[in-house]
């Protein structure tokens, strides 16, 4: 699958694949338009995770910035695409 390099986030919640930083994922799961975030998981389908949690996770004093990240954007959810789902 092809993802997108993420640049900028807009007012309107993003459609689509990206390949983003852990600091632009924080940044889209505090987005008003970021009904949810989800993890891709092989055989089990997408699995709903605590947005909160997750952002407070991904804070820059806990760890430094993670790349490479692929998502999805859909109808205002991230889903976090599990590592060997469409590979490079």
């Amino acid at each position: 699958m092809q993802y997108d390099k993420f640049v900028e986030l807009h007012e309107q919640f993003p459609s689509g694949r990206y390949e983003v930083n852990s600091l632009q994922l924080r940044d889209l799961l505090t987005h008003s338009g970021c009904g949810g975030v989800a993890v891709r998981v092989l055989h089990l389908g997408t699995v709903l995770l605590d947005t909160a949690e997750m952002a407070e996770r991904l804070r820059s004093d806990k760890h430094p910035r993670l790349d490479g990240i692929r998502i999805t954007c859909l109808d205002g959810l991230i889903i976090i695409d599990e590592p060997s789902h469409g590979g490079k």
